[in-house]
């Protein structure tokens, strides 16, 4: 069932609610049970200046206690704190419930699903494993060989080439830019976006 809602006019809030309903009562199967690890999805993550990584949990099933281990897409951790719609601490979230997480080790991604696990190992086993296969993944779909740029320019694909430059001294830095300038960009627009000495950095 769809029903087009709109919170800022309130325009068929009662519909959807009385939609929600009726697919409580056709489907008797919707149930969740709150006496178990809990289980669910990320809603929404950022990186706090303050507070670290935070992640926006929607509990699905089971009851997410603070303590509990954590592991959501790639990102592990120990729930330290639990803050729920009303910026009020909590210490459980039962089905249904929508909580910022903090305690995990980086930020997951919206949309990724997390489980708690009672063995600290496993959770974090498993959670480097997912990391690893992202890696490999990012690697695969970045790889671009100057042959691939050739025939994206050459067939109209490629119109501007963004470039972040570093080198072990200033002078490569230098040589190197300097070397770019001088090729000819009717086909494609390079674009430094920087060139500077220097260990590759995030």
């Amino acid at each position: 069932i769809m029903v087009p809602v709109s919170a800022l006019t309130g325009e068929n809030l009662d519909t959807l609610l009385e939609m929600i309903l009726l697919v409580a009562e056709v489907d008797e199967e919707l149930l969740a049970n709150p006496d178990r690890p809990a289980k669910g999805t990320v809603i929404e993550a950022n990186l706090d200046k303050a507070r670290g990584p935070v992640a926006t949990l929607l509990v699905q099933n089971g009851t997410l206690h603070v303590g509990d281990i954590l592991v959501a897409g790639s990102a592990f951790g120990k729930v330290r704190a639990m803050i729920d719609d009303r910026g009020k601490r909590v210490d459980a979230a039962t089905p249904s419930f929508a909580v910022e997480v903090l305690g995990l080790g980086n930020v997951p991604a919206a949309g990724d699903e997390f489980a708690v696990f009672q063995n600290d190992k496993e959770a974090r086993t498993l959670a480097e494993a997912r990391a690893d296969q992202q890696r490999q993944s990012r690697l695969m779909r970045g790889r671009v060989t100057l042959t691939t740029l050739s025939a994206q320019a050459q067939e109209g694909e490629l119109k501007e080439l963004n470039l972040i430059l570093k080198a072990d001294v200033q002078g490569s830095v230098e040589a190197i830019v300097g070397a770019l300038q001088q090729l000819p960009q009717n086909q494609v627009q390079i674009r430094m976006l920087l060139a500077a000495p220097g260990e590759v950095t995030e």
